[in-house]
């Protein structure tokens, strides 16, 4: 499966004979055609000293060529070793999904005259298949080949495998294959570290004993005992990992915001898919953006090779921007800000693809260049043929005249001499020292003293100058094994904190005293009580973590910091001792109305409310704590009272449970409810209706009869009113939906959602008889909710038979949701007014898009009129700049990159579906059927977010069938939906790259220069 081979002077065989000719040949026809997020058609392609030519960097600067085709194509992922080769992997064979042999290699590179350019290029392994990450170390070469990590063992490091490849891991998934495991870094601490993307779900079982299911997540593996972990979770589809000079960890990604700061057990705001349960994703470290959002690598710089201005900065590939973005870095309590500075290099080319930057030997910026036209997977699924695989570039960018360095061999150097590298102005020769001591360390050959040394170097004092030496020191130390508890309870009182949280990072991996750990909960310092908590969690197995954690940090207002504690925090509280600890704690101590408490309490009540083995009481005892602790902080009140009533409404507190609630709350709520002046009056109404309270729902019932009161609180009043069944509410709630004159059109589409809970005919009765003068903002939602019942859609399709309801209203996942409720007679009438429904994407579709191209070409639209019309019929699913519902994509940066992807993800939805945006039908058991994408999947509930925004909870006893469509959550026929003065209003509007009333709005690339329509004319 896997071979070999080596060469002199550039390639030896045939194949570099081919490529050759095949790029003498077959230079691709450009054409007209636009790339995915590019606004015109790429300029034709360059050699290597035209691109190098057309390159701007800052003065001083200049771009040098490495390696170029033939020698080098399709290049994924590069790494250095010790004796500066470059180890770069090829791939041919991407965008290919089915895992087995390929066509892909590893390649090793060198300089051996030291003229700057690789003149010798070995061919360490063949066979693979979209081999995605690379590193060396630990005597032998990383390869990510999904779906396996392999380990080619190479001890006498000649470049020559010496057997066959180990299987490290296996069980990453190719669903995605730009999304693959990535970015093989070795972290400080000596474990391997790699990316995994959204789209990609993977399940890895480790020697650990656990088996991880995950998408996007960074894991790390250790060299010698080869256990397997997730390290972190969330973002999008990141492809490089930097380390910093306190060893914290940065990722770019694509999509969404561009940088975030990563912590072990943290969980990140993902692209897309649900969460796990109890979740609080937290957020990025950024508010800013750069030229277009796809990133591909990210290195932290530090070298003297450049100016001190360029050194201690975050560089990342920009391939759609084809550039070298920077962010500059500032501390932010336990974690960083990141502002932009100007870019290092803009290629003006839009053939370049920067796909991993990394710091060499001579201490210069590397970049690894794809070189293609296409730089995203939609051109690669669309085109796998127009793909160009005759081309890849390795650039240096390399200031005045830095000396070049090659001949060089740093695992043959003494360990002293290694240990004298420790301290190098360039992070190249400081990290690579690091791991070689850590190798010798961990493997028995290093020298006699060695281990002394190095300890002596950590304890040498905290001065900034002597930061960067002890830091490496220690982590080699750690990386191998080789410092024990005692020397890490030294290093835990060290006066400089990156010390003390890299001991206490060491303490939980290495499992040392409890105590050691517990001590440093209080350090006056955010990030090492960020790690504490960190390393608490693994250390700490006995009853009453939870409550240590909270009330060591009960006064913090860090956001990490709160995120971590929650982390760690939530999952120990299905435990009703560790419950009862932290209520007595809380109770006797705890300051609980501090910073962390506002954040987390509420949360925690609602965390514990869902724990079934937690009695009522107890659930009770903290809510109450929380509320007299809080006192007229109407908000954090306000949330635990809100968390509590959903809870008793979804069933997730019931019988015995619920008893006991109200028993132990039923007071405090009581008072709340009838005190007229608290903020939270109608919070806790909400509450003590939910659970029965007669007074409470006589209350509810004047609020939602009082026409003078807010249409918001009128919603709230009839939604817990229908949760209790209570029938006497639907006449009223009908006239108030269909009377146009009382409540704007977005308070009577909540009253029908809010209706939606009742099976009561006369819901459909009342609606459709009213139907005609409900306005087209009202309309739609009646269809949805009368498509989720089988008795309501019999009613719905009958006045669709009638012509009371246009059949053009009812779209196709509508129609597949009335068949979900597996009703003969709905499927009769179905069959009757639109023949057999078809499952899957209509392939006539392309004749449809095809047709509103032609369409939108010569029909001038109004972009005003435009935003009316997205209003109308997107925004109850998609986002654009800052307006609309957060179910599907956000579109203000995503899914219209330019005229021709818009045009088929609006009338071809079923084209491409991302995974995380599949919708989900759920059948209950009292006869709905509801359609969403699946934010919550857990043993106790299913949590889908509805069109329109909604999130609906529905507890697991309830689930009678679940189902992922076939389809997408967006439907097919929007045409049929908006006349064609619509459409193309609409279209004015999206074609803009900003709000239509920004004068520096431009279209998208390739929208056509229709006049646009004058504002309000023809309407």
């Amino acid at each position: 499966m896997f071979r070999s081979r080596s060469g002199g002077c550039g390639l030896a065989g045939g194949v570099v004979l081919i490529l050759a000719a095949l790029a003498a040949a077959q230079e691709p026809d450009v054409g007209d055609v636009i790339p995915h997020a590019q606004d015109r058609p790429p300029n034709p392609p360059k050699t290597p000293a035209e691109a190098i030519a057309a390159m701007t960097v800052p003065e001083g600067f200049r771009v040098e060529l490495v390696a170029a085709e033939p020698d080098l194509v399709n290049p994924v992922a590069m790494t250095f070793d010790e004796k500066g080769r470059i180890w770069v992997a090829e791939s041919l064979e991407y965008p290919r999904r089915e895992p087995g042999p390929g066509r892909d290699r590893l390649k090793v590179f060198e300089d051996t005259d030291g003229d700057g350019q690789a003149d010798r290029v070995t061919i360490f392994c063949e066979g693979l298949n979209i081999p995605s990450g690379v590193a060396v170390g630990h005597g032998g070469v990383w390869v990510a080949n999904s779906p396996d990590i392999l380990f080619f063992p190479d001890a006498d490091r000649d470049a020559v495998p010496d057997g066959p490849p180990d299987v490290v891991a296996t069980g990453f998934g190719r669903a995605d294959t730009h999304e693959l495991p990535n970015s093989l870094t070795w972290g400080p601490d000596g474990w391997l570290y790699g990316w995994n993307g959204v789209f990609n779900p993977s399940r890895v079982s480790s020697n650990n004993g656990k088996t991880y299911e995950f998408t996007c997540a960074i894991w790390r593996i250790h060299p010698r005992t080869r256990e397997f972990q997730i390290w972190c979770e969330g973002t999008s589809n990141p492809w490089g990992i930097a380390i910093n000079d306190e060893g914290e960890f940065f990722a770019s990604a694509c999509v969404i915001d561009h940088l975030w700061h990563l912590v072990e057990g943290g969980y990140y705001i993902r692209q897309g898919g649900p969460y796990p349960p109890f979740t609080a994703p937290h957020g990025s470290i950024v508010n800013h953006t750069h030229q277009k959002a796809a990133y591909c690598g990210v290195v932290w710089f530090d070298s003297e090779a450049y100016p001190e201005e360029y050194r201690g900065r975050l560089y990342m590939g920009n391939i759609h921007g084809n550039c070298i973005n920077v962010d500059e870095l500032q501390r932010d309590g336990a974690s960083y800000k990141a502002t932009a500075r100007p870019d290092f290099l803009s290629a003006n080319d839009a053939w370049f693809m920067p796909v991993s930057q990394k710091v060499g030997p001579d201490g210069c910026l590397y970049i690894l260049d794809w070189y293609d036209r296409y730089h995203c997977y939609q051109d690669a699924n669309r085109d796998p043929e127009g793909i160009d695989r005759l081309k890849g570039r390795l650039y240096r960018v390399r200031y005045r005249e830095t000396p070049r360095r090659f001949g060089f061999d740093l695992g043959r150097e003494t360990d002293e001499a290694l240990i004298a590298r420790l301290g190098a102005a360039n992070i190249y020769d400081r990290e690579t020292a690091q791991r070689l001591l850590t190798e010798r360390l961990a493997g028995g050959t290093a020298q006699p003293g060695t281990r002394e040394a190095l300890e002596a170097l950590v304890g040498g004092g905290d001065a900034a100058m002597r930061r960067p030496v002890r830091m490496h020191a220690l982590w080699a130390l750690i990386g191998s094994g080789a410092i024990d508890e005692a020397g890490i309870g030294r290093l835990l009182d060290d006066p400089d904190p990156v010390v003390r949280a890299w001991a206490v990072r060491a303490a939980g991996d290495g499992g040392a005293d409890p105590a050691l750990v517990l001590g440093r909960l209080s350090d006056p310092n955010p990030v090492v009580r960020t790690w504490a908590v960190v390393a608490a969690a693994k250390v700490c197995k006995e009853t009453g973590l939870a409550a240590r954690v909270l009330e060591a940090s009960a006064s913090e207002a860090d956001p990490l910091l709160a995120h971590v504690v929650w982390q760690v925090v939530h999952p120990r509280l299905d435990d009703p001792a560790e419950v009862d600890l932290l209520a007595d704690v809380a109770e006797s101590r705890m300051a609980v109305s501090g910073s962390m408490g506002a954040r987390l309490w509420p949360r925690l009540v609602a965390r514990v409310a869902a724990a079934p083995r937690v009695d009522g009481v107890k659930v009770a005892r903290l809510a109450r704590i929380g509320l007299e602790r809080f006192g007229d902080e109407a908000a954090v009140a306000r949330e635990t009272l809100d968390r509590l009533t959903a809870a008793v409404r979804e069933g997730v507190i019931a019988s015995q449970r619920l008893h006991g609630l109200r028993a132990e709350l039923g007071s405090v709520v009581r008072d709340r409810a009838a005190d007229r002046a608290s903020a939270v009056r109608a919070d806790a109404l909400k509450l003590a209706a939910a659970w029965g309270d007669p007074e409470a729902l006589d209350a509810l019932r004047a609020v939602f009869a009082d026409d003078q009161a807010e249409p918001w609180l009128r919603i709230e009043a009839l939604r817990v009113l229908v949760a209790q069944r209570d029938l006497g509410v639907i006449d009223r709630a009908c006239e108030l939906a269909t009377d146009r004159g009382v409540m704007p059109a977005e308070a009577r589409r909540r009253l029908i959602e809010a209706l939606g809970e009742l099976d009561e005919p006369r819901v459909a009765e009342r609606l459709l008889a009213a139907y005609g003068d409900l306005g087209p903002g009202v309309r739609p939602t009646v269809v949805a909710v009368l498509s989720g019942r089988a008795s309501w859609g019999r009613a719905l399709l009958a006045a669709v038979a009638r012509g009371v309801v246009p059949k053009s209203e009812i779209h196709l996942n509508q129609v597949r949701r009335l068949l979900a409720t597996r009703d003969p007679e709905i499927a009769a009438a179905v069959r009757q007014l639109w023949g057999v429904i078809r499952e899957g994407r209509d392939e006539r579709r392309d004749l449809v898009v095809g047709q509103m191209r032609n369409f939108l070409a010569k029909t001038p639209g109004d972009p005003v009129a435009g935003r009316a019309v997205y209003q109308k019929i997107c925004a109850t699913c998609h986002k654009i700049y800052g307006e609309g519902q957060d179910v599907g994509p956000e579109i203000t940066l995503n899914g219209r990159n330019d005229w021709d992807q818009l045009i088929s993800n609006v009338f071809d939805p079923n084209l491409v579906i991302g995974e995380a945006y599949q919708a989900v039908n759920v059948a209950t058991t009292d006869g709905r059927v509801l359609t969403g994408l699946l934010v919550e999947d857990s043993p106790a509930r299913v949590v889908l977010r509805l069109q329109g925004g909604e999130n609906v909870a529905i507890p697991r006893a309830e689930v009678e069938d679940q189902q992922v469509a076939s389809v997408s959550l967006m439907p097919e026929g929007i045409e049929t939906q908006l006349t064609p003065q619509e459409i193309a209003d609409l279209f004015a509007f999206l074609a803009l790259d900003k709000p239509p009333e920004d004068p520096t709005a431009k279209r998208l690339p390739g929208a056509p220069e229709v006049p646009r329509r004058e504002a309000g004319r023809g309407q």
